[in-house]
This record gives C-alpha cells, sequence and structure tokens, in this order.
C-alpha cells in the first residue's frame, strides 16, 4: 500500500522516463518522456485517478486478506490457528486509519458507494477481530489448566495481547481529538499527525456512515479497556444480555444489520458487563468517593489478563489519556484505582494468569503511568490530578515525595498555558541557561577523550620500543628461529617497559616478573614468537596466569612411602594434604563474583570473552593442520560445541575477516549471526579452508566443521524447547555457498574465489544427503544455484566482442559460465537426491517442487538450466514411483494454475499495450494471429509458456490430463495463456499420434472437453494432422468427420472448421460435396478451408486435373467448382454465393492472373463442349477486367469471341 507513495515506483507517475521505473518496469506505462518537460493537466489528472484507484484495489485485499485469516478454525491445531490469528490482528491494526481516510476522503467528493463499497469489509474486518477477543471460543485456551498445552496458551496469549492492541487503534479512530467549542480543541485538530485518524476527520451526510454510530463503537470500546484495567480481565457476558443487545441495536436474530450496529453488538454486552459492577461499588462506597475495592472472589471471568496483555491495557489506556482529551479524566481515576487496589499474588491459587514477578511488574508499571499522567497538565485542567496524587501518596504506592513534585510540575505547565508572555520568556529562558551548561559538560569531556588518546598514542610507542617481542618476527624455518632466539638471549631485558606511571611500574615489575628459561624458551620457539607478545588490554594473557598460585607440598606423601622392615604393610591411611595445591587470588575471585554494574566485572567478562574468542581460534588452526583424521575429526565436535555453547562471543580476528566479508541479505540471518557469531564464522572458515586442511584427502563429509555444527543444531532442538536453530544454521550455511559463487562470478579471473566457490558447491549435495532433517527453505535456497542468467549474458557478450586484444577475458568469461552450469546441475542433484532418497512426504514435496518450479521458470534460471531440470522431472522423477509421478502431476498443477492467474491478471495491460503497438504500424500486411503483438504480450507469453511446456510433457504419458490444459486454458481473460498453449501445440499432438495414433487422440481428447474450448480442439486437429508432404491417413479423416457430426451449432447444422485439417487428404469429389459448408460459413474460415485444399499443389495452381479421384484441389479448380456450385440446392442464398466468388478474386496474392485466366479458359471451353455457363461467368470477367489489366487483351481477343 506504502508502495504507491514512494517516489519512482511502478505506481508513481510523478515522473515517467527509464530511470523512474519501478518491479519488473522501465519507465512509465504512459510511454518514455522527458523528464524535464512539464506534464500536461489531462496526464496528470489521469495520473491521480490511477494512483486512487491502485490504492483502492490493495485497501480492499488488504482488509480482505486480515478478514479472511481471523475467522476461527483456519487451522485445526489451536496453536497454528492462534499464531495465524495474531499475525492477521497485527495486520488490521495497520490497515484500519489508512482505510478509513479513504472512506473520508470518498465522503468528501461525493461518492457514497465508493465509500460503502470499502467501509462494509472494514466493519467486517473489525468484527472478526473483536470475535475473537470476546467471543465463547476466544476463552477456550485461556485456563492454563484446561488441558492445553505451553504453545496453545502462549498462541492464545499473543492473540489477546494483539486484539488488545487493535482495541486501543478501535477507540482512537471512533473518538474526537478534543473539545469542539474549546480553542484548544481547534488547535489540537489542526495539529493532527497525518497518519492520525479521528472523527473529526470524517466528513458529515453520509446516510450509514455517521459520527454518532461510529462514536459508540470508540465510547463501548474505551469502557471495555477500563474494564480489562480494573478487573484483571473480561467479567463473563450474560447471553441474554447479547440478545437483548442485539435487537436493541436493530439487529434481527440472524445478526444482519448495519455494520455499526454489528460492531454495537459485540462490544456492548462485554462493556454493561464491567459497568454493572462499577455502578454497584460506586453506590456501596458512595458518590464522591471514587475509589472502591472490589470482591474478585465472586466475579466470573470468560479470560484473565497475562503480564504481557495487561502491560498493553495499562498502556492503552495512558495513551488514550494522552491523545483523547475527553478520556484524560476517566483514564486517570482507572489507573488510580487501580493503583490503591492492584493485582496480588496468592500461592495457594492452583491457577494464575500473573506469576509472583509479573505481579510486581505490573504493580510498578501502574504506578509509573500514573505519575507520568499527574505530570500532564491535563491532569490540572481536567481536575484529575486530586485522585491521581491521592493514589500515589497512600500507603500502598509510597510515592508522595514524587507526587508532590510531579503535582507541581503539572500545576506550573497549566500556568504557562495562559500566562502572560513574560512568564513565558522567563520559562525559555530557564531552559536556555540549561543547554549552555550542558555545552561546559561536552567541552569537559571533549578534553579528557583527547587526553585519553593521546595516553593511548604514548602507549603504543613504548610497545614499539620492547625489543623483540614487538619489533621482531621470527622466521618461518626452526633453525633459523632458535639461532635468532640464542642470539637475542642476553639482550633481553629483565623485566618489562614501564606502563603509565610508577606505582604500575612497580607493581608490574614485582608481579608481571617471569624467569627466563628453558621453558621460556621453547614456548617462544614452538609458538613462533607468539608466547613472546604480550599485549597489556588483555588480563588473561598479562597476569591471568600470575592470579594462580601453585604450592607443592611433597613430591611423595606419606601413604605412597615404602614399609619399614618387620611391620605390617597393611596401615591405616593419614590425612595429607595434597601434593599440589592451587589458589585463585582474592583479587581476581572478587571480579569474578562482582556486581555486573561495575567496572571490575564489566572488563572481568569482556576478558573472558575474548580469551574464549582466542581459545576457539587456536582450536580451529590446530584442527585444520591435524593430519590425522580422528584428531581433525574430534577437533570438529569440540569447535562445534563451543561455537553454540558461546553466545554473543565474537569471532578472533581471523574469522572475524571471513564473517565481515559476506553481509547478511536477511533480517533473521543478521539477527542469528549477531546472536550465534561464532557459528556462523565457522560455517564461512570451513567453506573458506575446505581444499586447505592437512587431511584433505578423501575428506568424509560427515566429518566436516560445518556438518558438526549442523548436527549440534539438530541435536539441541530435539532435546530442548527452546527457539529452533538448526534451519537458520543450515540457512547460514547454503547462503554462505550462494555467496562464495556470487563473489567467483563477479570476478571470473581471481582463481582463489573460483577454487572455494567450486569446492563449496561441489560439497554441497554430499552434506544435504547425510543431514538429519531437511527444511523446504534450505531446497529453496539451493534452488538458487541454478540462477545464472547474468553469467551466461555475460559470457555472451564476451563471445561476441571477442578479439586478440580480450581474448582472456572472453575464455574466462566462458569458464565461469561452465563452472556456474555445473553448480547448477550439482543443485538438480541435490533436489533429486531429496525427492529419491528423503522419506518425509513434505521434503520429497518440497524438492518436486523446486524442480518443477525451475522448469516452469518460477524459479529464476537460465535456459539450459530450465532444459536440464525439465529432463531431471520428466525422465527421473516422474518415472520412478508411483508417488513421485502425483507429486510431479500435483506440482505442475500449481505452476499451470499460477500462470493462468498471472494471464488473467495481466490482461488489461497486454490489451492497452497491444492497442498502442498497433496503432503504431503502418500499412495493413498480414501477421500470424498466433504471434505476440507487443512487447508486453511477449514477456507473458514466454513466461507462461514454460509452465503450459511442463505440464504438455505429462500430458502426454497421461492424456487425460489434456481436459485440465484446454480448460484452464480457455478461462476468461487468460489470453495469453490461450495463445503460448496453441503455439505449443506440436509438441502435445506429435507425440501423442505416433504413441498412441492420431485417430484415437482425437476421439478421446474431442470426447473429453465441451463446446466452450473449441478453439483449442480446433488447434489440437490443426496440429493432428502431418504436414510435409505427408497425407492424412483415412482413418484422421473419419475421425474428424465424427466429431464434426457430434459437435454440431446451436442451431443444429454442422461446423465445417472440424474437417478443414484433413481437407488436403480428401479426394476431389468429396471436396465438392462439402464445398456448400465452407461456403456457408464465415469469411475466415472459407479462406482457411480453400488454402489447405491447396497446399499441397503449390507447383500445380493452373491445371485443371481430369481425375477427380485425386486429393485436394488446385486453385485453378477452386474457382471452376465455386463457379459451378448449385447454390439453390445447397439452400445458400445468392448474394453469398456471389460474395464466395469475390473474396477469391479480392485475394489477387493467392489468386493471381494467372489462375484467373486458367480457370475462365476451362469454363469457357466446356461452354464449346456444350455445357451451360455458370451464372457468375459474366460478373466475374467484369470483375476481372477492373482486376487485372493484364488480361484485357485475353478477354477480348479470345475468350469474348467464343
Amino acid at each position: 500500500y506504502n508502495e504507491y507513495k514512494s517516489p519512482g515506483s511502478y505506481l508513481d507517475y510523478t515522473e515517467a522516463g527509464p530511470g523512474s521505473g519501478g518491479v519488473g518496469f522501465s519507465g512509465s506505462v504512459y510511454g518514455t518522456v522527458d523528464r524535464n518537460a512539464l506534464p500536461s493537466r489531462a496526464v496528470l489528472r489521469m495520473r491521480t485517478v490511477h494512483k486512487a484507484e491502485k490504492s483502492v484495489e490493495l485497501l480492499r485485499y488488504w482488509v480482505e486478506g486480515s478478514s479472511s485469516c481471523t475467522l476461527p478454525g483456519a487451522f485445526s491445531d489451536l496453536q497454528s490457528d492462534g499464531a495465524i490469528a495474531s499475525r492477521a490482528v497485527i495486520s488490521a491494526s495497520a490497515v484500519v486509519r489508512p482505510a478509513l481516510k479513504h472512506v473520508a476522503e470518498k465522503i468528501a467528493s461525493a461518492d457514497d458507494a465508493g465509500a460503502l463499497k470499502l467501509f462494509i469489509p472494514v466493519m467486517r474486518m473489525i468484527g472478526g477481530v473483536l470475535r475473537r477477543l470476546f467471543t465463547p471460543q476466544a476463552s477456550l485456551m485461556n485456563n492454563s489448566g484446561s488441558g492445553n498445552s505451553k504453545g496453545e496458551i502462549a498462541s492464545a496469549d499473543a492473540l489477546r495481547s494483539a486484539c488488545i492492541k487493535f482495541l486501543e487503534i478501535v477507540v482512537l479512530c471512533f473518538s474526537t481529538k478534543a473539545e469542539a467549542k474549546t480553542q484548544v480543541g481547534k488547535k489540537l485538530r489542526q495539529q493532527g499527525s497525518s497518519d492520525d485518524f479521528a472523527l473529526d476527520d470524517l466528513p458529515m451526510g453520509h446516510h450509514i456512515i455517521t459520527r454518532q454510530a461510529l462514536e459508540e463503537i470508540g465510547e463501548d470500546a474505551f469502557t471495555i479497556l477500563r474494564g480489562l484495567t480494573t478487573i484483571g480481565g473480561q467479567v463473563k457476558v450474560d447471553p441474554s444480555v447479547a440478545r437483548d443487545v442485539m435487537l436493541s441495536v436493530g439487529l434481527d436474530a440472524n445478526g444482519s444489520g448495519s455494520p455499526p450496529a454489528q460492531i454495537v453488538a459485540i462490544l456492548r454486552p462485554a462493556a454493561l458487563s464491567y459497568l454493572e459492577i462499577e455502578s454497584t461499588n460506586t453506590q456501596d462506597s458512595g458518590d464522591d468517593d471514587p475509589f472502591f475495592t472490589i470482591d474478585r472472589s465472586n466475579i466470573e471471568t470468560d479470560f484473565d489478563l497475562s503480564q504481557k496483555s495487561y502491560a498493553l491495557t495499562i498502556n492503552a489506556v495512558s495513551m488514550l489519556a494522552t491523545n483523547r482529551r475527553t478520556f484524560f479524566k476517566d483514564s486517570a481515576i482507572c489507573l488510580a484505582r487501580r493503583a490503591l487496589d492492584p493485582p496480588t499474588y496468592n500461592m495457594d491459587e492452583e491457577v494464575s494468569s500473573l506469576s509472583k514477578a509479573g505481579v510486581m511488574t505490573v504493580q510498578s508499571h501502574l504506578k509509573a503511568s500514573c505519575l507520568t499522567l499527574l505530570r500532564n497538565s491535563l491532569s490540572v485542567a481536567t481536575g484529575a490530578a486530586i485522585f491521581l496524587h491521592r493514589a500515589l501518596s497512600s500507603d500502598l504506592c509510597k510515592m508522595k515525595i514524587q507526587a508532590d513534585k510531579a503535582m507541581k510540575m503539572a500545576k506550573q505547565a497549566d500556568h504557562l498555558k495562559n500566562a502572560k508572555r513574560k512568564e513565558k520568556n522567563l520559562a525559555a529562558l530557564f531552559y536556555e541557561w540549561d543547554q549552555s551548561k550542558g555545552e561546559e559538560v561536552d567541552e569537559s569531556s571533549r578534553k579528557r577523550k583527547a587526553a585519553g588518546y593521546d595516553a593511548l598514542e604514548k602507549l603504543r610507542m613504548a610497545k614499539l620500543a620492547r625489543g623483540l617481542g614487538n619489533g621482531i618476527q621470527l622466521p618461518t624455518s626452526m633453525s633459523d628461529a632458535c639461532d635468532l632466539i640464542m642470539a637475542n638471549l642476553p639482550n633481553l631485558p629483565s623485566s618489562r617497559a614501564a606502563v603509565s606511571s610508577k606505582e604500575k611500574k612497580i607493581q608490574s615489575d614485582q608481579k608481571r616478573k617471569k624467569k627466563i628459561n628453558f621453558d621460556f624458551f621453547v614456548d617462544a620457539v614452538m609458538s613462533n614468537g607468539a608466547s613472546l607478545v604480550t599485549d597489556e588490554s588483555r588480563w588473561y594473557q598479562r597476569d591471568g596466569g600470575d592470579a594462580w598460585m601453585m604450592e607443592i607440598a611433597a613430591l611423595v606423601s606419606d601413604d605412597e612411602a615404602e614399609p619399614e622392615k618387620g611391620k605390617s604393610e597393611v596401615k591405616e591411611k593419614k590425612n595429607t594434604p595434597s601434593p599440589v595445591t592451587f589458589t585463585l587470588d582474592t583479587s581476581t575471585l572478587d571480579a569474578a563474583f562482582a556486581e555486573t554494574n561495575t567496572e571490575e566485572s564489566q572488563l572481568y567478562a569482556n576478558q573472558c570473552q575474548t580469551a574464549a574468542a582466542d581459545a576457539f581460534g587456536r582450536i580451529l588452526s590446530r584442527t585444520k593442520a591435524a593430519r590425522d583424521k580422528s584428531v581433525m575429526d574430534f577437533g570438529n565436535e569440540l569447535a562445534a560445541r563451543l561455537a553454540w555453547s558461546l553466545k554473543d562471543v565474537h569471532p578472533p580476528r581471523e574469522l572475524k575477516e571471513l564473517s565481515s566479508s559476506l553481509e547478511a541479505d536477511t533480517e533473521s540471518e543478521n539477527s542469528f549471526r549477531n546472536k550465534f557469531p561464532l557459528v556462523s564464522s565457522c560455517l564461512m572458515f570451513d567453506l573458506e579452508t575446505l581444499n586447505n586442511s592437512a587431511a584433505n584427502t578423501e575428506r568424509d563429509p560427515s566429518q566436516t566443521l560445518s556438518n558438526r555444527v549442523l548436527n549440534e543444531a539438530y541435536i539441541n532442538d530435539v532435546s530442548q524447547d527452546g527457539e529452533a536453530q538448526y534451519g537458520k544454521a543450515l540457512e547460514s550455511y547454503i547462503s554462505n555457498i550462494l555467496r562464495c559463487c556470487k563473489k567467483a562470478d563477479d570476478k571470473p579471473n581471481d582463481n582463489v574465489r573460483k577454487k572455494i566457490a567450486s569446492s563449496a558447491a561441489s560439497s554441497l549435495p554430499q552434506q544435504l544427503a547425510i543431514l538429519p532433517s531437511l527444511p523446504s527453505n534450505a531446497l529453496e535456497l539451493t534452488s538458487a544455484l541454478c540462477d545464472i542468467d547474468s553469467v551466461t549474458k555475460k559470457a555472451i557478450e564476451a563471445s561476441r566482442k571477442s578479439s586478440n586484444q580480450n581474448l582472456a577475458a572472453s575464455a574466462a568469461a566462458h569458464a565461469a559460465k561452465v563452472a556456474a552450469e555445473k553448480r547448477a546441475k550439482g543443485a538438480l542433484l541435490a533436489l533429486r537426491d531429496a525427492a529419491v532418497q528423503r522419506s518425509k512426504d513434505g521434503v520429497r514435496c518440497s524438492a518436486v517442487d523446486c524442480a518443477v518450479g525451475i522448469a516452469s521458470g518460477r524459479l529464476p534460471a537460465s535456459q539450459s538450466v530450465e532444459e536440464m531440470a525439465l529432463r531431471l522431472v520428466m525422465n527421473v522423477l516422474y518415472p520412478k514411483s508411483t508417488d513421485l509421478a502425483e507429486k510431479v502431476v500435483a506440482s505442475a498443477t500449481r505452476e499451470l494454475e499460477r500462470a493462468a492467474s498471472y494471464a488473467i491478471e495481466n490482461c488489461d495491460k497486454i490489451n492497452k499495450a497491444n492497442k498502442l503497438a498497433q496503432s503504431k504500424k503502418k500499412g495493413d500486411k498480414p501477421v500470424n494471429p498466433l504471434s505476440p503483438k507487443s512487447d508486453e504480450e511477449k514477456e507473458a507469453m514466454e513466461l507462461v509458456k514454460k509452465s503450459a511446456n511442463i505440464f504438455i510433457a505429462i500430458c502426454i504419458r497421461r492424456p487425460e490430463l489434456i481436459r485440465f490444459l484446454m480448460t484452464i486454458s480457455s478461462k476468461e481473460n487468460a489470453n495469453v495463456l490461450n495463445k503460448a498453449v496453441r503455439n505449443i501445440m506440436p509438441k502435445l499432438t506429435r507425440p501423442l499420434a505416433n504413441k498412441y495414433g492420431g485417430s484415437k487422440i482425437a476421439q478421446q481428447v474431442a470426447d473429453m472437453v465441451d463446446q466452450t474450448k473449441d478453439s483449442l480442439l480446433l488447434s489440437f486437429l490443426d496440429n493432428l494432422a502431418p504436414s510435409e508432404g505427408v497425407l492424412p491417413t483415412q482413418e484422421l479423416i473419419l475421425a474428424c468427420h465424427n466429431i464434426q457430426e457430434k459437435r454440431l451449432k446451436e442451431d443444429g447444422s454442422k461446423d465445417a472448421r472440424f474437417i478443414i485439417p484433413v481437407v488436403s487428404g480428401m479426394k476431389r469429389q468429396d471436396l465438392v460435396e462439402k464445398l456448400p459448408e465452407f461456403v456457408q460459413a464465415d469469411d475466415i474460415v472459407f479462406k482457411a478451408a480453400l488454402r489447405r485444399m491447396g497446399e499441397r499443389h503449390t507447383r500445380h495452381t493452373g491445371i485443371f486435373r481430369e481425375d477427380s479421384e485425386k486429393e485436394g484441389m488446385t486453385l485453378c479448380e477452386q474457382i471452376v467448382f465455386l463457379h459451378r456450385l448449385d447454390f439453390s440446392a445447397a439452400k445458400l442464398p445468392q448474394k453469398r454465393y456471389l460474395e464466395a466468388i469475390r473474396i477469391c478474386l479480392d485475394d489477387d496474392e493467392v489468386f493471381t492472373d494467372r489462375v484467373i485466366l486458367a480457370a475462365l479458359d476451362h469454363i469457357s471451353g466446356t461452354f464449346l463442349n456444350g455445357e451451360n455457363l455458370p451464372l457468375a461467368y459474366m460478373r466475374t470477367i467484369i470483375m476481372t477486367c477492373s482486376k487485372h489489366e493484364s488480361l484485357h487483351p485475353w478477354i477480348c481477343n479470345e475468350l469474348l469471341p467464343r
């Protein structure tokens, strides 16, 4: 709906040209126009009308979609039904305001019918949402002890929360912004947001859509919100009250009536249930005191609010108080009343909608809302400040100090509204002083940051001056490294360099002093100097090891000593201390267990994450360098377990460079990467290092790091009830492969990228084959490997521009195309394996759908890949098993239905484009009726032809499906699909004729379809007849005659069109008998019959054969037998008889002067032998004289003298 507002979209006509087109378009539908030229008023008016029509259509689709999904019973599973309904309620919340704005615009333009056309669906949608909240079915899952699962209860609570938010929007839309008589109200109405809607925006004058009717809806909805806040749930509605309300608002027994009355009939019983309790308690406590305590033990409720829905209800009441002045006092009293009588937690209750923590949260929320409303100046203006201050100052809330300050602020703000200019200037001056104070603080902060930068620079300079650890990189050779270390041992300082101050230096000298011994030397050599580098910002490297103190009590304990001679070897063990004791430094221990908001604890947590990331990186590097497969597998398993365990731990620098090089495509993938950064890094690391590991030879796919990570996610999902991560991890893995392939396609000369893409794509089918589960979205992502159209175009363009200078670039582009086709073939093999090897029906269906989608063009792919997918579907999957064959048929049927829907939706646009293209053409040259008339029609035909192509391939194996093909292709406005099917009809008829026989399949197809599909049946018969010099068989001719006998016209006459495909094989004497039927038909059928009669006698057009047993008719014979036709015996009008001859004479490109000469000469010759001249003979001579001047001498000198 918002698309038509954005500039450059295909619904935006404010600009035209090639740069302003939207999705699927390259410019305005009104043609290419100069950007600098201003459009005329007519064009602007046309654009405005078109945008308005589009917006109405989109709004209607939006409203109807939301209405349909709110109907109960969309799923038999309660949890799924609630999830769908909650999303539908959110969609309805978003569409209410735009729809009501459009209704107001229609009323303002005096289009009452247009306003009502959208208003009724909107009211139906609002009623559907409110029924999900207040009808008896809405309370089926509200009781957690009624046998429902946790998922069903959570789904019901999510639906209830969305409905409460929707109720708040209803109140906003069906209420006024402020009092009409006050100046403040007028100002508030003028300052209203463009996205807001209130009854003030609704014009008056409509007989059904009135402010009074809609205001009743808003008041009832607001009363329900107050009741939900005060009671903590919905009071049980008496069915008799609901019936009485239905009758009182003017509805009949079935609930039919005006749309606003139907909404009132839903809301008012719930509102009256609360008002009854409120009036009863008000009478008991007195009218002067609005605060009363409700005995909730005797109140029956349809549902109780949970913590989430309670918070939304309180927010709704608070928001209505601030945005709708008329509701402020009632909202404030409602919140103050509930703050004095808040919900409590009873441990004796078996079932409670609020936990102990939830009760405390709701109480705090009530206090905060009351304090917020008290700060508002409207609390003083409406008189609600007294009630709010009283509630907050009570012993239960204990917020008297905050209430006093808030009330003082509200009084001051209310006073400034009507104060003099001097007082307002003083208040503004106070704010200016406060801002200047903030600028001074910012200046001091800037100075501190500059000093910190200077200190950091000094620290870096000190690091560079430390010698061997930071200034020298050890060589890769072990012997050279040893020589360098031995040569520099005397130069190493006995202590580390100074840090920043004298005290820190003394502490570092005492605490960080490390002896230079043989272990120090071995560590330096084995780590290639890494042990000599100390990062001062990393605590665990600097003195983390020194935090542990080790004490060795004895090398051998008393129990392990040898017994003395003469004494028994059996003796009692002594309680001696352990030989080795480790003790953690108290300062480190204090930092570990400190509060989370302290600086020491945050530093400790950051250092722990950094240490974990470095350790994780070392595990991956050691695993990559391992030569033993078992060690590598153990390292991968350990890394996978750690990747899922270490949440929010950022990867080390090496892994971060890999993961940051590829950006996430979707929001869900981005959130997954942020939550599990190590998992994403591991998946990318495995792809990047697939061919670089030491144990790469004969690598088992089940032991790769990616497989271990995915298996770990699957085990966690099965064993835990938390958020499923397996599908997201698999999606991230396949997305990484797609990005690697895209990077390789972007730079064909980069051998490293090509190698990574090739190894990653080749490993994908193996990985998918051994995975424990395969979601449908994973198969759809795998299908994206077939989208190599851009690479193919680059290769074709490079080969077209190939020369000696760019021969290398052309070769690289061709190699990239070959590699992309190989990857696409691997993706198709993965789909084949999923469809054949998987046991779950859903996975097999998804695999077949993806393969059929690629073959039908729904999923993007190049032409060569589409052909491979078609061969995969028809030659591999279809004959594999009966189950797969049924799935292929079902998927192809859905694709054909999508093609029909696409053709119907774009029918008007294609017709306009055809008319525009026809108007630009010059001349009346005959064109093929099956060829596209415009570029839009050509594009649509290419799209739907692919879906029809795969279905035709299935029809060859199952001829009974031809009926469905012709039925769906003959739908109204599906002209593009009909034309595409007729274009590719030879692909269907020729294999069927070879397999079943032409006559048999013709009779079978004719019996399948009814007379509404005659155009496709005629095309089928026309293509079923053989061509290229082969005559139709007598069986086929007989079959066409039988079809003609069965499919009579409405008046009982025969339809000559059914025998036209076989007239070229009929005897001439039979054609003479059928000639009156052709003449009686319309001109198009008559011309087609004449063309098919003579299509096999193009070399003998001017000859009249004496043998009547010959097949077909030459052009000369056609003219002769047309003149000899006994129209009176055939019951033909004389006018039609003469018109048929005139049609032939007018077609001078076919019936040339030579043909006419031969025909007239033959008729005159038979006249000399005693036959009578035909009736139209002299008329034909006269028309020939005016048509062919070249025949004048022959007519005057030879024909007339005869």
